[in-house]
C-alpha cells in the first residue's frame, strides 16, 4: 500500500482535478462558485499555476459535484478527462518510462506528487495483474464520497494507461467492495468491462500482455533526468507536509545548531517515541529530515553565497571540510564545486 504522507489539510497540491470537475459541471450549467462552495478556493484561483490546495478542499469539491450533478457517470467521466499532461514532471516521467513495469514502480513511489485521494498498490502474484484501491483517508468504503472518489480514480487510471501506451486500454474486469450503487449501470458502459460489486476489495484487473507492450513514448535518458527532479520534489514535499514539515521548519530555523530529536519532540509537545512513530507514518525519520535540511542548505549556500567550503562545513555542523565534501558527494553524487555558479 502506498503511503500518502501529506496530511489531509496540507495545501500542497495543484488544483487541476478541481478544474476538471468545474469544467465538466459547467456543461450542465452549474457555475464554478457552486462547485467550489465551502472549499475556501475561489474560481480565479483554480486557474493560477501557483495555487495549492489540500486533500480536504478537493474532497469538498468532489462532494459538491456529486450533489449538484444530474449525470450518474460524472465522476468516471471526469476521471477520463485527467491526462498525463495534468501531472507536470511526474506525468512526464511516467510517459517516458522505458517499460510498463518501470512506469508502475515510478507511479507508486512518487504518487504523493499526484494529489492522491485514494490508496493505490499494484499486485502481480501469478494471476492477472491488478491495481488495488483502498480508503486511505478513512472516508468509509460504503460512503457516497468514497464511491465518487473511486469512480474518479477508475476513470483516471484508464486514461493514464491509454496515454502511456498510446492507445485505449480495456480492463479484464473491475471488482468493487461496496454493493451495487444506484448508478451501477454506467460502470460497464463507461469503463468498458464487466464490473462485479460486493467483492472482498476494489480492483482493476488487466491483461498480463499489457506488461510486455512497448511504451509509445519510452525514453530512458529523459526518464532518468526527470526522475532526479521528482526525487527533489518528493523530498521538498516531505519537508513541507504534516509533522515532518514542522520538524523541517525547526531544523531550518537553527542551521549549524540543529536540535536533537528529544528537543524537537519536546517543543512539539510529544515524546520522542511518538515523534518517531508519526514520522515513520510519513515514510521518513528525524535523521532523514536532518539530512535533507543539511543538503538543501548546502546547495543554497553554494549557489547563493560566497562562503567557502570550510565555512559551509562549519555552518552545517561538520567537524571539517573533508567530512562535508564526503557527505555532499554521498547526497548528490557530485562535488560542492559542481554547484557553484559558473564564472561570468
Amino acid at each position: 500500500m502506498d503511503r500518502a504522507f501529506p496530511g489531509i489539510d496540507d495545501c500542497i497540491d495543484p488544483p487541476y482535478k478541481m478544474a476538471v470537475l468545474i469544467d465538466i459541471l459547467a456543461e450542465e450549467g452549474i457555475p464554478a462558485s457552486a462547485v467550489l462552495a465551502g472549499s475556501g478556493v475561489g474560481p480565479d484561483e483554480v486557474r493560477v499555476p501557483a495555487t495549492r490546495i489540500s486533500a480536504r478542499q478537493l474532497l469538498t469539491v468532489c462532494a459538491n459535484a456529486q450533489r449538484l450533478s444530474k449525470d450518474p457517470g460524472i465522476a468516471i467521466k471526469a476521471g477520463r478527462r485527467i491526462h498525463i499532461t495534468h501531472f507536470g514532471l511526474y506525468g512526464y516521467a511516467l510517459l517516458s518510462s522505458p517499460t510498463p513495469r518501470e512506469a508502475i514502480e515510478f507511479a507508486i513511489r512518487y504518487r504523493p506528487l499526484a494529489a492522491p485521494l485514494i490508496g493505490l498498490r499494484f499486485r502481480e502474484d501469478g494471476g492477472d495483474p491488478a491495481w488495488e484501491f483502498e480508503d486511505s483517508l478513512g472516508l468509509g468504503i460504503r460512503s457516497e464520497l468514497f464511491r465518487f472518489v473511486l469512480e474518479f480514480q477508475l476513470g483516471t487510471q484508464l486514461s493514464l494507461h491509454g496515454d502511456i501506451l498510446g492507445k485505449p486500454v480495456t480492463p479484464l474486469e473491475i471488482r468493487i467492495a461496496y454493493p451495487a450503487p444506484p448508478n451501477a449501470a454506467v460502470y460497464e458502459e463507461l469503463l468498458g468491462c464487466p464490473v462485479r460489486f460486493g467483492q472482498p476489495g476494489n480492483e482493476l484487473r488487466l491483461s498480463r500482455a499489457l506488461l510486455r507492450q512497448e511504451l509509445a513514448y519510452a525514453n530512458p535518458i529523459t526518464a532518468a533526468l526527470v526522475r532526479e527532479t521528482c526525487d527533489r520534489l518528493l523530498a521538498e514535499l516531505k519537508m513541507s507536509a504534516g509533522i515532518a514539515g514542522k520538524v523541517s521548519a525547526m531544523l531550518m530555523a537553527q542551521p549549524g545548531r540543529f536540535p536533537g530529536i528529544e528537543a524537537v519532540a519536546d517543543a512539539l509537545g510529544m515524546t520522542s517515541r511518538t515523534l518517531r512513530r508519526k514520522l515513520q507514518a510519513q515514510d521518513t525519520s528525524y535523521q532523514a529530515l536532518l539530512t535533507d535540511v543539511r543538503k538543501q542548505l548546502a546547495i543554497d549556500y553554494l549557489r547563493k553565497t560566497r562562503m567557502n567550503t570550510e565555512d559551509i562545513a562549519a555552518a552545517l555542523g561538520f567537524s571539517d571540510a573533508a567530512n562535508f565534501r564526503h557527505a555532499f558527494k554521498k547526497w548528490t553524487g557530485k562535488t560542492p564545486s559542481d554547484f557553484r555558479p559558473a564564472a561570468g
